[in-house]
């Protein structure tokens, strides 16, 4: 009997045994703390690579399936798309942080966008409680020879400064191209930004679902700032002048310059915009920049002159779709990332 109740008492662990096995599990648990870390910010950034990628190919297809891009993309702007302000739930707090942030507003023809489809798009509603999944108000129609005020890709054009810029502040085409993962003209081209959202007229067709991109933190969480990725489309900054044969062009092609293996494309005139000059180029070959963007010399028509017989707003081209964090983050970036985490 006393050999029982000895044994009974030294069944439990003492406080010392029970204070070892509970340092070793914090520290078990602090080693472990870096590696889930990691292992959150590699889903991330491979999930945000597959739904970038997801994304372009949608958009292709539905402009394969159905001849033309999909209407109801998200605006980004509020109240209205020709006096609006920038939807102030983006991520890097548009429009109350510091300047030369990754978004403006600039004006341009509705026909830009009419004239591949995108017929409306969603305001924006600010005042929401939910900035990703309750974002929008209503569609807007977007008309020919309308001047609205969008979204656009933002390029300070200096070098940035933490201390006078915002942290998604772009410097240049260059760093522009980097993130787009394509050549860019901002002396020539505005860059605008739509939003994929749930209403876009491409959900359910090629595409199940809207992607969301969750940001890391609880701060820029969907509830708080935007998380859908967003779609880029180029459109010109000048209007398309209509020359007498028909054709519209928006610049020529030196082929002397083409061919010595350099790919300035030049002016047809400095008033181009008001197609009213005639245009007088000797040894110039002309491109009709819509059939043949990015084509080289000996794609158009070699003309010594021409009068213009109108003008018209030249159309808009899809790019690629971008993540809009606290800076904007293409597939390149995505995928740099993702790789980076890995390795580390």
């Amino acid at each position: 009997m006393k050999h029982y109740n000895k044994m009974a008492r030294q069944a439990g662990m003492t406080l010392i045994e029970l204070t070892v096995v509970l340092l070793v599990l914090i520290g078990l648990a602090g080693l472990m703390i870096p590696y889930v870390g990691g292992f959150i910010s590699k889903t991330h950034d491979s999930t945000g690579s597959d739904s970038l990628a997801a994304s372009n190919a949608a958009i292709q297809r539905y402009d394969v399936q159905f001849m033309g891009h999909p209407s109801n993309y998200d605006s980004l702007m509020d109240t209205n798309l020709t006096g609006g302000n920038l939807y102030t739930k983006m991520m890097g707090g548009l429009g109350t942080m510091l300047p030369n942030d990754y978004l403006k507003t600039v004006s341009v023809d509705g026909k830009a966008f009419t004239d591949i489809g995108i017929s409306s798009l969603m305001v924006m509603k600010t005042a929401t409680a939910d900035a990703t999944f309750a974002a929008t108000d209503s569609s807007v129609g977007i008309a020919d020879g309308t001047t609205y005020s969008l979204a656009a890709i933002n390029v300070k054009g200096t070098d940035c400064s933490m201390s006078t810029d915002a942290m998604g502040c772009i410097s240049n085409d260059a760093d522009l191209s980097k993130i787009l993962g394509r050549t860019v003209n901002t002396s020539a081209n505005n860059y605008f930004v739509f939003g994929i959202g749930q209403d876009s007229g491409m959900v359910g067709k090629t595409i199940s679902e809207a992607p969301v991109h969750f940001a890391k933190t609880g701060a820029m969480s969907a509830a708080n700032k935007y998380n859908r990725l967003i779609a880029v489309y180029e459109a010109p900054k000048t209007s398309t002048c209509i020359a007498s044969n028909g054709q519209g062009f928006v610049s020529y092609w030196d082929p002397d310059t083409v061919n010595s293996g350099a790919s300035a494309t030049v002016v047809v005139n400095a008033v181009e915009a008001d197609c009213t000059t005639a245009a007088t180029v000797a040894d110039a070959e002309f491109f009709d920049a819509a059939a043949n963007a990015g084509a080289g010399g000996g794609s158009g028509t070699t003309i010594g002159s021409t009068t213009w017989s109108g003008m018209t707003q030249a159309k808009a081209r899809f790019l690629t779709t971008v993540m809009p964090m606290m800076k904007l983050e293409g597939l390149g970036g995505a995928l740099a990332s993702h790789y980076q985490t890995v390795g580390g």
